[in-house]
């Protein structure tokens, strides 16, 4: 995925055809089908690692079901965009600590925050890589 796609999405005609057979036939609240939307076009833009810091496990799980797709299948693991502009992905950088944060286990304030470059640096700076946490 580059910074300047010529498509909103890119997926494999299986994936496509799989997520539209999945809007047709979806019974549901319409705002959740939305979301799940968004979260793919977030998932493709920034990579599914910013996706399973923006949202919990189970909301990350049921956007998967909604849409019938695995975010880890159709999504890069992590984009330029998502290095540059995601304050909560920069941070478990830092901190080494991914998956300690997707699972709570280390708190990251505004882990979920989309900010521009400088913005990003000036918040992981203040980051506290203390032992004891």
């Amino acid at each position: 995925m580059t910074d300047n796609p010529k498509k909103l999405l890119i997926l494999d005609e299986a994936d496509e055809q799989t997520i539209l057979q999945h809007l047709r036939e979806y019974r549901g609240i319409g705002t959740t089908m939305e979301s799940a939307l968004g979260a793919l076009i977030i998932g493709q833009y920034f990579g599914w690692r910013v996706l399973k810091l923006l949202h919990n496990p189970a909301t990350y799980r049921k956007y998967e079901k909604v849409l019938g797709v695995e975010f880890k299948k159709v999504c890069p693991e992590i984009t330029e965009l998502g290095k540059k502009k995601s304050i909560g992905y920069a941070i478990t950088e830092k901190l080494g600590s991914f998956w300690a944060v997707v699972m709570g286990k280390r708190k990251v304030p505004e882990k979920g925050m989309i900010a521009n470059k400088d913005e990003v640096k000036k918040l992981v700076d203040k980051v506290d890589l203390g032992e004891n946490k």
